[in-house]
């Protein structure tokens, strides 16, 4: 066991010494609340043979602070793959991949860019609304490494106009307009390092989004709606004492100074239906301009954040499917960012991303650029579904824009289930109507209601007398006919069967109209029992002309009709009018 232990301890030694950084470069810009590191690394391997991975080191300020590391040979495009490794003496170390094997003796030139969020600490803690924000960057003059450099030199960039207070001094080092220089230094040894502290103006806002809630809602019907949630905090020095608005719009430094006035947020180049509110209401003060790759909103807060104010608000719009839905059968792929360009250095302390799938979907596959933190999947029943839809859960922590890039979600999604929803809202509306026809039409009360089977029997005797009165008319019509036929044929017999079955049923009719205006005295009044006794009295005044109208009929010789037999029919009419007349004023 021992002597295993001892062999990996030496291969950990050779392994160390298997490369030589030839030069290294490095750049800290520090002009904003990310620090962001570009380092020039010259290595050359002095190892025993060909060599694939080479190891990059960080000092504890920069790993603890670390939000996005890339690494890529200098003068190429593509990225190479990084991969943390266990801390060595103190340092992080971080393998790259240089996928092709370099030769013994052979250089390499590498480009490492670090994204460092929250290590400026400010000082002082607290200052007042005139004074400018001072902060302190801990760091090391030597760059780290795992091996031995030849020469190096460090370059801190500080911000433009801003005053410097002071500088750790490393000889060689010097201080310059906006920048302070150490080196260069010669032959330092591996996992050598050299604290320095520089403290310098800065009063670019130092404003965190604690939480951005980023909700995707995708639609087979050609929208994706997109609505984020954030809180915004500035972490930059508090603000010492109380606030002027006076002062604020006076003070000569406009926008430099240490408060969040207002910023920009970039969407895609199809959104459109934008909106931005807080939990007041719509905010006015935000303009959106076109961009030709992009759509910019301008939005300005209800008050400017100083140190230790806060503030959130919600925006949203939607992105046609056809941009960013691809499908190919029933295999779909959904290609969008994980969040949008909120404002430049902006620093995320928590992304959360729920892309709402359709509901039914299956075999579910999430291919994003970077590591993050898919969590358990969630269920959010919207409108006009059964089981609810799928919601995607992505999470990550500390998040700088360089991390507003594209994943995809690939997930299966039968078509026949786009018709699922319109059947059902149509099968919804024809069980309301039928249920509202099948109560109108019926009665489904259990006590009895002496208002409404009073009406029911009025309506009832109203039925019954006019079909009395459509029986008489039936057989004027009837007589008329047969006056008009007897013309042709002059049958006196039939023009005298004729005028018989007219009395018979002119007879039955009025006595069944006389029952039926006693039985509507009874269930509905006298009044109304009055007014129908109208209908005799019309009746007997046409039944008297009957027998002129005969005899008319008798005497004409022609087969068109005489004034005599047209008087008659005119009255035959008009007593049908008023007959209808009465029925309707009872």
């Amino acid at each position: 066991m021992r002597l295993l232990l001892i062999v990996a301890l030496l291969g950990a030694v050779l392994a160390e010494d298997d490369w030589k950084a030839v030069n290294v470069d490095r750049t800290i810009d520090a002009t904003s609340q990310i620090v962001k590191i570009s380092t020039l690394y010259s290595f050359e391997n002095i190892g025993a043979g060909p060599q694939s991975k080479v190891s990059i080191a960080l000092t504890k300020e920069e790993v603890a602070g670390l939000s996005h590391i890339t690494a890529a040979i200098d003068g190429t495009k593509g990225k190479l793959k990084v991969a943390e490794k266990p801390v060595d003496r103190g340092l992080g170390i971080y393998d790259v991949d240089l996928r092709t094997p370099i030769a013994k003796g052979a250089k390499v030139t590498l480009r490492v860019n670090l994204r460092l969020t929250q290590v400026l600490e400010p000082l002082p803690a607290k200052i007042s609304q005139s004074e400018n924000q001072f902060v302190v960057l801990h760091t090391s003059a030597y760059v780290p490494s795992r091996y031995e450099t030849v020469t190096q030199k460090t370059t801190i960039r500080t911000t433009q106009g801003g005053k410097l207070l002071s500088a750790t001094t490393v000889s060689p080092s010097k201080q310059e307009t906006e920048r302070v220089s150490y080196g260069p230094y010669a032959n330092i040894p591996a996992f050598e390092s050299k604290p320095i502290k520089v403290h310098y103006e800065n009063n670019s806002p130092f404003v965190v989004a604690t939480i951005v809630e980023r909700y995707i809602e995708v639609s087979h019907w050609g929208n994706i709606a997109v609505e984020e949630y954030v809180e915004l905090v500035h972490k930059g020095a508090e603000l010492d004492g109380p606030f002027s608005r006076i002062d604020y719009q006076m003070d000569r430094r406009g926008r430099r100074q240490p408060a969040f006035q207002q910023f920009t947020t970039v969407l895609p180049a199809q959104a459109k239906d934008i909106y931005y509110r807080d939990e007041i209401g719509n905010i006015s003060t935000s303009a959106v301009r076109i961009r030709a790759d992009s759509v910019d909103v301008e939005i300005r807060p209800r008050f400017p954040l100083f140190g230790g104010w806060k503030t959130s608000y919600i925006i949203g719009y939607n992105l046609p499917s056809e941009e960013y839905l691809y499908s190919k059968g029933n295999q779909y792929a959904l290609k969008t960012k994980l969040f949008d360009h909120v404002f430049s250095d902006i620093v995320v302390e928590k992304l959360r991303t729920k892309v709402l799938l359709p509901e039914h979907v299956k075999r579910v596959k999430v291919v994003t650029p970077y590591v993050v933190d898919r969590r358990p999947d969630e269920l959010k029943p919207t409108y006009l579904d059964t089981t609810g839809r799928l919601v995607v859960v992505l999470e990550k922590n500390n998040v700088v824009p360089d991390h507003s890039q594209f994943f995809t979600v690939t997930y299966e999604f039968n078509h026949m289930d786009m018709l699922r929803e319109p059947l059902l809202a149509a099968a919804f509306f024809f069980s309301l109507f039928f249920v509202m026809i099948v109560y109108s039409r019926f009665d489904f009360t259990i006590s009895s209601d002496p208002a409404k089977e009073a009406e029911e029997r009025s309506q009832l005797s109203l039925e019954k007398l006019s079909k009395s009165v459509d029986s008489k008319q039936a057989a004027y019509d009837a007589l008329i006919d047969a006056a008009q036929h007897y013309k042709s044929t002059k049958d006196e017999a039939e023009l005298q069967e004729a005028k018989k079955i007219f009395n018979e049923t002119r007879n039955q009719e009025n006595s069944n109209l006389t029952d039926k205006i006693s039985a509507l005295k009874t269930d509905v009044g006298i009044a109304a029992a009055e007014k129908a006794a109208e209908l005799l009295k019309y009746d007997k005044a046409v039944c008297d002309s009957v027998e002129n109208y005969i005899k008319a009929v008798e005497k004409s010789t022609t087969k068109t009709a005489g004034p005599e037999e047209q008087q008659f029919v005119n009255k035959v009419k008009d007593a049908r009018i008023r007959a209808d007349n009465v029925l309707a004023s009872i």
